[in-house]
Order: C-alpha cells, then sequence, then structure tokens
C-alpha cells in the first residue's frame, strides 16, 4: 500500500519583520527536513504521514481532514488519495473550484505561497504574514530522508 507523505514548513512574521536582514534570515531556513518521529503524526490509519516544521505564532494554525475516505483537504490544497493528484486553491470560498497542480506519478513535488491574515490579540489588530512550503510524495517504503536525497520532480513556488 502506497503511502502519501506531506512535509509543511511554516514560517511566520509580522510587519516589523521585514526588514532585508529578517528576509535573508528567512531565506536560509531550511524547507527541506529529515522526517523524525517528534514532528511526525500518523493519519488516516498510515494512509498519510503529516510532518510539520514552524507554525512558532500560531499553533495548530495548519487544518486538514479527508472527505469521503478519498480526498485530503490540508490548507489550501487537495488530494486525491486515488488517483494522486494535488489540487490549489488560491482562494477559500466556496464558489471558487480548486485547480489541478499535478500528478504524484515519481518522485516528489515542492509547492509553497506567502500569505497574509489579520490577528487579533489582547485587543490588538495587527497582520501576520507566513510563507507555507508543503513538499509531497506517495512512496511504497517511508524513508525519513526523502525530501533530502533528491530535488523535486516538480515545483510550484510563489501559487498565490
Amino acid at each position: 500500500m502506497k503511502q502519501l507523505v506531506l512535509q509543511l514548513t511554516l514560517q511566520q512574521w509580522e510587519k516589523a519583520q521585514q526588514s532585508p536582514e529578517h528576509q535573508a534570515a528567512r531565506q536560509h531556513q531550511p524547507k527541506r527536513h529529515k522526517i523524525e518521529a517528534d514532528t511526525m503524526t500518523v493519519l488516516f490509519d498510515g494512509r498519510v504521514l503529516l510532518d510539520q516544521h514552524g507554525d512558532t505564532h500560531t499553533a495548530n494554525r495548519i487544518r486538514y481532514q479527508l472527505i469521503h475516505d478519498r480526498y485530503l483537504l490540508i490548507d489550501r490544497f487537495r488530494v486525491d488519495l486515488q488517483r494522486l493528484t494535488i489540487e490549489f486553491k488560491a482562494r477559500l470560498e466556496a464558489e471558487l473550484a480548486h485547480v489541478l497542480l499535478t500528478t504524484l506519478e515519481q518522485g516528489w513535488v515542492e509547492c509553497s505561497y506567502q500569505w497574509r491574515y489579520r490577528v487579533e490579540e489582547s485587543g490588538f489588530i495587527f497582520w501576520r504574514y507566513e510563507a507555507l512550503t508543503v513538499n509531497v510524495a506517495s512512496v511504497e517504503q517511508f524513508d525519513p530522508r526523502l525530501f533530502l536525497h533528491t530535488a523535486p520532480v516538480q515545483s510550484f513556488m510563489n501559487l498565490i
């Protein structure tokens, strides 16, 4: 049985952290990691392995669910576990359809986008910025260094 392996790296920052020095520091942070037991979650009877990094400001910001025992919805992505396709939704609006990005035939795929959202905290309202990188693979046998051995077969950068 093939397993879907997703690795998410979330970088978050505030308006005061947009200087060239802050940008350079974010660019030097890795977007591919060795998958360790303490960052990995096994989901849906072992069909999906989820490895998360970052998410320091907003705990558990990334939401996921399995629809009709077939579609994994995770953040703005939808993965068809039967057809092994990856789709993306630029805006989270009900009437907007997901757009097909690719299929997971060989190798792995890297997707990323940047976004901002309004945060209300301690009576203050401000913008939080984030960059999310999602590495996705469908594998017969799990390898903790999966995303470190090779380059992605396809990259979808700056989706928004």
